[in-house]
């Protein structure tokens, strides 16, 4: 699978000072209205279904990694983005530690399979602690970039 593909280097982004999931997670949309990838009389809903989703139970799946995901009938294709907060945000993790990592993943509802499927990669991706560690010291997007492609190609 080519996950780096559904990821705009623009969508990628830093120095988030949220303190909790729900206000990373709509920063995260934002950044997305801002590139054009969302409209913004869509943002709440997907806001909505996505914390909807993370009182079912929480996508911080340890390894300061979070994994928030939705479909959702406005998205039209895969959509990606990936936030780094250096000081952590609370996420209701399993193992208790603040996440450092947020990969969102969003897909149309029609999407099931290949949803699952960038959620399965993305988790097998994230498992190696060194490459987290990697990830969380960058503040450069095309070297994330780099990362990833990388990490892909090792796991796949």
């Amino acid at each position: 699978m080519d996950i780096v593909s559904y990821l705009d280097k623009d969508n990628i982004v830093f120095g988030s000072k949220q303190k909790n999931k729900k206000s990373v997670i709509s920063f995260m949309l934002d950044n997305l209205v801002s590139c054009s990838k969302l409209t913004k009389r869509n943002k709440k809903d997907i806001l909505t279904t996505i914390i909807q989703r993370e009182e079912m139970g929480s996508t911080a799946i340890g390894g300061n990694i979070a994994l928030p995901h939705a479909r959702i009938n406005s998205v039209k294709n895969i959509l990606l983005s990936l936030c780094i907060v250096e000081d952590g945000v609370e996420f209701d993790s399993l193992d208790e530690k603040p996440v450092n990592i947020i990969v969102l993943l969003l897909s149309n509802k029609m999407q099931a399979g290949i949803h699952l499927k960038a959620l399965a990669f993305l988790a097998r991706m994230l498992r190696d602690k060194y490459f987290v560690q990697a990830l969380k010291k960058t503040k450069d997007r095309e070297e994330i970039i780099n990362l990833l492609n990388k990490q892909q190609q090792a796991v796949s």
